[in-house]
């Protein structure tokens, strides 16, 4: 069931920016508003495949670029508008650090109810694969999930995603696409969603009941037959995604679109970003998640030489990414370091050896990397209902460009005008005293 989107509160002047976070905010909301658990697992099933397009969206911030990092925490709140009986707020928080301690910060201190969350937890590692004619492609393994809770019908989905594979990486021929399977699942509802990433972008599934154990004699029977399927889907994840055995009396999931249609990768997309299947992973530019892609490249510099394919393309292309990647990712870029060493004999002159400092990361991170440090992403999402008692305890929001502008005109008039009320003192007449 699609909900009307929710109204944007009275202070916001400016049009927002369709970014990832409000994208899965808004599938959040809906996600709550359905009644049909079925709508709400395919409601569910967008979630995944909108983060599955945001991981290679473009980003039109020019300071959304992948950059190194010890450990970022970043948190955020939004008001999402009125709703029936109140106000939505989200409550973001985004993670990415080498300690496997850290975790989003609790909520007990804020005001309203939380009407639903989605925590997304991942531990990315790499391998290399090659062929024999000399192709070869890095895979980019999504280790963790998210949880997505409603509390309102009290229901868990625990997700699992596909793996990130990016063939003839570091040439102008990479391409970026998705692999291996993923899956949806809720005990109490009692429904799950098992979707298969082929090759060529394609996307093929289902959404049915869990199977359960059964007797011996309905193991015999094909899956088929034993399990009660809700919908099949397919299509393409870059473009779009539809399912069958749609009630075309129901509303459409998206709305002003058919009612057999599932996911629109370019819905709410934004101008100026697009999914990039094209990119170059040794030069990145602005993305929607660059935080996640931090961790990527995090992997992609820790390939393990076991968990790849025992060729000499793939073994090559490991030692590539590990003394390409630096360039793009140090902080030194043009600049050698001279170092002397002495040498035992008195008599040879000192030999002077050029480091590239280009192909070196900062030596905090090199020094996480030499303990088999590994960085984690999470990122969590928290929708909550407040009435409109207690929106009025609210802190206030931060003053938007504009509004700042403004304010810092307004002082710099106030001050000048009493800098020249100043100025404008009595002079006292040579030998004449002004009392004070």
């Amino acid at each position: 069931m699609m909900m009307p989107e929710i109204t944007p509160t009275d202070g916001d002047n400016e049009e927002e920016r369709s970014d990832s976070y409000l994208r899965h905010s808004q599938l959040l909301v809906d996600a709550d508003s359905a009644e049909d658990p079925v709508e709400r697992m395919l409601i569910v099933c967008r979630l995944l495949f909108s983060f599955c397009c945001d991981i290679l969206r473009t980003s039109d911030q020019v300071t959304d670029v992948p950059i190194p990092t010890l450990g970022f925490h970043h948190i955020a709140r939004k008001e999402l508008g009125t709703c029936p009986g109140g106000n939505l707020r989200l409550h973001l928080q985004e993670i990415c650090t080498f300690s496997s301690q850290t975790q989003a910060a609790a909520l007990s201190h804020q005001k309203g109810v939380v009407r639903s969350t989605m925590t997304i937890a991942l531990r990315p590692w790499a391998r290399t694969k090659g062929l024999l004619l000399g192709n070869n492609s890095v895979q980019i393994c999504l280790e963790g999930g998210a949880v997505v809770q409603l509390d309102r019908y009290r229901e868990e989905y625990t997700m699992t995603f596909p793996s990130l594979m990016v063939h003839s990486p570091l040439t102008e021929d990479s391409l970026a696409d998705f692999a291996g399977q993923a899956g949806i699942t809720c005990l109490e509802s009692g429904i799950e969603a098992k979707i298969n990433f082929k090759a060529n972008h394609a996307v093929k599934g289902v959404v049915q009941q869990i199977s359960s154990r059964g007797s011996s004699m309905e193991k015999l029977l094909p899956t088929s037959m034993r399990t009660k399927v809700f919908h099949q889907l397919a299509g393409r994840w870059d473009k779009r995604i539809t399912i069958t055995n749609r009630n075309p009396e129901k509303p459409p999931l998206i709305e002003d679109q058919p009612g057999n249609l599932l996911f629109d990768s370019h819905q709410d997309q934004g101008n100026g970003c697009y999914i990039n299947k094209r990119l170059d992973i040794s030069r990145l530019g602005p993305l929607q998640l660059p935080k996640l892609w931090s961790a990527f490249h995090d992997a992609l510099m820790s390939i393990d030489p076991d968990r790849s394919a025992n060729t000499t393309t793939a073994r090559q292309l490991g030692v590539d990414l590990k003394s390409q990647l630096p360039l793009y990712y140090g902080l030194h870029f043009n600049e050698r370091e001279e170092k002397r060493h002495l040498s035992e004999s008195e008599e040879e002159e000192e030999e002077e050896e050029r480091i590239d400092l280009r192909k070196r990361l900062p030596p905090c991170i090199e020094e996480q990397k030499e303990q088999q440090g590994r960085l984690h992403y999470q990122l969590s999402y928290s929708v909550v209902f407040l009435t409109p008692d207690e929106m009025e305890d609210q802190v206030p929001l931060p003053f938007s460009p504009t509004q700042a502008q403004q304010l810092t005109q307004r002082q710099r008039q106030e001050a000048a005008e009493k800098a020249a009320g100043a100025g404008a003192t009595t002079v006292a007449p040579p030998g004449e005293i002004i009392e004070v």
